[in-house]
């Protein structure tokens, strides 16, 4: 007995040991990422901290390739308890939800109407985060578009009418025929989407405190949140330093004066990070693939938004 009790806390600490020492963490996570921005396609304008996209051509290109997918039969799709739907039960409900907005459709003209709008995606993921090279890769075990009608869009926000569709879990399944070998290609979205990621345990610590040690020991190469260089090594401390403005009161005078005040940023205050990555699809079993080219770190400024730490990582597995 003593000497199995010995095994277990051996193995134990060797576990501990091995944890401590891991460079990275695989964690299974799910994300809703909008790619329609009305303000990006009517105005030409985009702000890269509040919106992701897909510009019209290659969202509604990404759409077009899962609906033939779908309805040729490449896939099973599924509803949100992992339930088998037929065809014929998911154009039921997308014309009942469409004359709820008041447009009435002909069975035969659901899928080309509906095309444009798809432009949110559910996605389960599998994210490893590599804490020695500070890279993040993303492998898609699921994900259910969306059909998104914008009822108004201003500075404020949006307001939209959203329907999930179905959900898809690609496999490799299909297999070659000589006389009718399969296409593998792979067609590529070119944009970038940007999407904010919380980091959560047990990814947070280790994943902030390389960051930190990285950037502030110069150890990888470093841009500003826009792509441009920094003029100076000065420049990157000083985002470690938050300058703030107090107001204090003089009870002999009476009078207010406002202060500068300062803080110093610490690894705990990275709680999200704001990923630009492009993506992918396989036609012939509708896997989408993620590639993420960069990511920003980020800190609350409030309950609904982030400041930005005004670096962008890029996600070269090189990197020392």
């Amino acid at each position: 007995m003593k000497r199995i009790s010995t095994i277990i806390l051996f193995l134990s600490a060797f576990v501990a040991l091995y944890a401590q020492r891991a460079d990275y963490s695989i964690e299974y996570e799910t994300h809703k990422i909008g790619v329609f921005n009305p303000e990006w396609e009517t105005s030409q304008t985009l702000n890269p901290k509040k919106f992701e996209h897909i510009t019209g051509y290659f969202r509604e290109e990404l759409a077009q390739i899962i609906i033939n997918g779908v309805k040729e039969k490449k896939v099973k799709i599924y509803d949100n308890r992992k339930r088998e739907l037929n065809l014929d039960s998911v154009i039921s409900q997308i014309i009942s939800f469409e004359k709820q907005l008041g447009t009435y459709l002909d069975k035969k003209d659901v899928w080309n109407y509906i095309i444009p709008y798809i432009s949110a995606y559910d996605f389960e993921e599998a994210v490893n985060y590599n804490y020695k090279n500070l890279t993040i890769e993303k492998q898609i075990i699921s994900y259910q578009p969306y059909i998104v009608h914008y009822k108004s869009f201003n500075e404020d926000g949006n307001d939209t009418v959203q329907m999930p569709l179905f959900w898809i879990f690609p496999k490799d399944t299909a297999k070659d025929n000589p006389k009718h070998p399969i296409d593998r290609s792979v067609i590529y979205i070119p944009d970038t989407v940007l999407s904010v990621l919380q980091l959560k345990y047990p990814v947070k610590m280790p994943f902030t405190a390389s960051l930190f040690d990285k950037i502030q020991n110069k150890k990888i190469p470093l841009l500003h949140s826009d792509g441009t260089e920094f003029a100076s090594p000065k420049e990157i401390d000083d985002l470690f330093v938050l300058k703030s403005t107090a107001t204090i009161y003089n009870d002999e005078t009476g009078e207010e004066k406002a202060i500068d005040t300062y803080s110093d940023l610490t690894e705990e205050d990275i709680t999200a990070v704001r990923i630009a990555e492009n993506w992918a699809i396989k036609p012939y079993n509708l896997e989408i693939l993620k590639t993420v080219q960069y990511f920003l770190p980020l800190y609350p400024y409030d309950e609904n938004l982030y400041r930005q730490l005004g670096v962008r990582i890029t996600c070269n597995k090189n990197s020392k």
